[in-house]
């Protein structure tokens, strides 16, 4: 069974075609709309996790309106080493000790950030990808119990633009791919979520068009024109991103309510300076501002003349977890503005006392940098195709953001009322992905075979002068990473996740021999090794490698060790390696080193 998924900002969704008909899953039966789920994930202290509306659900009932409760934990350690100098700092980081779990929102934007790797829930840390992963499962599973078959084929869709750095590009696909494998998924296409999109109006349209899509999420504007409808496939001649979404615009009037938490008012005075009111811009950063230092600083800008009551409001936000709250009521007040020209936007919960009246106007001046970079984005794609506004025979749009009034003003100014058309805004795109997938379309990752273990690239040559086997396994938090001891992999880098690794022996770890471990490379590959960070000096055989400037943790019976990673591209045929303790090697080691092992595309 093949399945089209649409991950979103947002919502997601899952559909099947089967040749003749699209079924669309009812996924969230309490959502606006029962066929989207909100890419919501609640993640208990037990490591239990819902998603959609009821983790909304869960986490306003559990979570809202109680006090914040900070407290000190030590998280490990880290080691500096300099010249002759070397000294160990223990690493705290402030937990909210109240909390009975965490929500989870927004996980795709951090597909563009290139030093995103995860985020620690109470004691365990989860990598983006098994974040993603935990979506993508449930709506695998909610597909195979309606249609009561397995799916191991799926065609996701991705943005045209994850970021303006292809580099960055390329590393947000290959960790959706990674989602998409732990989630149980082994056939993983990729499709441009426009492209999707095209093709599901394409299969209604009788007569040969020329289309600009405009697909405008949570998180991005995509934009495609194609050659579309009739009996002749797509022809697809232009498609951009533009790095704006209709989260931004949440944003937009989060900041202009600053004033009520001690920004500048209309007298601009009394204000509390912007960089501390940052954190305000998205709820899940606001609890930084309920850290005991954050507060004292609240205190000293009030005795520097910012208003009492609007700290006091400040306070109540950010120590009584009402962020969340707050955003789905200005979420709510940004739709109602698509139907009605005037909104109340009422937010009360002790000192907290806000009643705003937005008119439609006053919003299109919040957002008018969303606009003008809306309208480069369809002009930019128009002169990629080569073509006039007076070519294009429709423009569709989908996406949520796109009912915004402003936006369809804008394009009926460029292409003419007469041209729009609106295709089901949560929908249309999942539905296209689904008849891709159907034909056997969309594109494979580049990343793939290196994380075919069957055909991974070391074979059955591992050699090493120890008791224990070597084997290998498949590198990711909770693995056990030594043959003799059930030590587990606490946190790893992102990019490692998935990778092929080779387990080693922790008894071997006063090996000294100059040649201790050997295998072949059937193709180039980066090898990582994760030494001991506790050591004063490295052996001799691994100073050639580069020093990665992260670190992982090993779980070693609830002591957490620090394994520095250094890497080495080596081309395809026998690595040597020496033992851990070999020559030039000086100072404590409490850890055997590990090998990962990432082919190069």
């Amino acid at each position: 069974m093949r399945l089209g998924i649409d991950f979103g900002t947002t919502n997601s969704s899952i559909a099947r075609f089967d040749g003749n008909s699209l079924h669309r899953l009812e996924l969230d039966p309490a959502n606006d709309n029962s066929h989207v789920l909100p890419s919501l994930i609640y993640i208990d202290r037990k490591h239990a996790s819902v998603v959609g509306t009821p983790a909304a659900t869960e986490y306003l009932k559990r979570e809202t309106g109680r006090a914040v409760s900070w407290e000190k934990r030590n998280v490990g350690e880290i080691d500096f080493m300099g010249g002759d100098m070397f000294y160990v700092e223990t690493v705290h980081i402030m937990v909210d000790a109240a909390a009975a779990g965490r929500l989870l929102q927004y996980v795709k934007t951090g597909l563009r950030d290139p030093q995103y790797e995860g985020t620690r829930v109470f004691d365990r840390f989860y990598t983006v990808d098994e974040l993603i992963a935990i979506l993508l499962r449930w709506l695998k599973l909610r597909a195979e119990q309606e249609f009561g078959e397995e799916s191991h084929e799926v065609v996701i869709g991705r943005p045209v633009r994850f970021s303006d750095d292809p580099a960055v590009a390329d590393r947000a696909e290959e960790i959706l791919f990674k989602a998409a494998r732990w989630a149980g998924f082994n056939d993983i296409r990729f499709e441009l979520e426009p492209i999707g999109a095209t093709y599901y109006y394409h299969r209604s349209a009788p007569k040969r068009q020329t289309a600009l899509v405009f697909d405008f999420g949570g998180g991005t504007l995509d934009l495609t024109v194609a050659e579309l409808g009739g009996n002749v496939p797509p022809n697809i001649l232009a498609t951009h991103g533009v790095l704006v979404g209709g989260d931004d615009l949440d944003r937009r009037i989060m900041k202009s309510l600053r004033p009520y938490f001690g920004g500048t008012n209309k007298a601009g005075t009394n204000a509390v300076p912007d960089y501390f009111l940052d954190p305000l811009d998205n709820w899940q950063t606001m609890p930084i501002l309920s850290r005991p230092a954050q507060l004292k600083m609240m205190d000293d800008f009030k005795r520097a003349g910012a208003s009492p009551r609007a700290i006091s409001a400040l306070r109540t936000l950010v120590t009584r977890n009402l962020g969340f709250t707050l955003f789905r009521e200005i979420e709510q007040a940004k739709k109602r503005l698509s139907d009605k020209f005037i909104t109340p936007l009422d937010f009360v919960f002790e000192d907290i006392d806000i009643h705003e009246t937005i008119t439609r106007r006053d919003f299109e001046k919040l957002i008018v940098e969303e606009i003008e970079k809306t309208e480069a984005g369809v002009r930019e794609t128009l002169a990629q195709a080569r073509l006039e506004p007076s070519q294009i025979d429709v423009v569709l749009r989908t996406g949520g953001t796109s009912a915004v009034p402003a936006f369809t003003a804008l394009l009926e100014n460029i292409f003419g009322e007469e041209k729009l058309a609106q295709m089901d805004l949560l929908t249309s795109v999942v539905g296209g992905l689904a008849i891709i997938a159907y034909e056997g379309g969309g594109h494979k990752s580049r990343c793939e075979t290196r994380y075919d273990l069957e055909h991974t690239p070391v074979p059955g040559s591992i050699r090493a002068r120890s008791t224990s086997a070597y084997d290998r396994y498949q590198f990711r938090i909770g693995a056990q990473c030594y043959r003799d001891h059930a030590y587990t992999l606490k946190r790893i880098l992102v990019e490692l996740s998935g990778l092929p690794a080779i387990r080693t022996a922790q008894e071997d770890k006063n090996s000294a021999s100059k040649l201790f471990l050997q295998f072949e490379l059937a193709q180039p590959t980066r090898v990582y090794i994760a030494f001991d960070a506790t050591t004063h000096s490295i052996p001799n055989w691994l100073r050639p490698f580069k020093t990665h400037i992260r670190q992982i943790e090993v779980d070693q019976w609830g002591t957490e060790r620090q394994l520095r990673l250094y890497y080495k591209d080596f081309p395809a045929g026998r690595v040597q390696l020496g033992g851990n303790r070999a020559a030039g090697q000086r100072g404590d080691v409490f850890m055997n080193y590990l090998v990962v092992l990432q082919a190069q595309k």
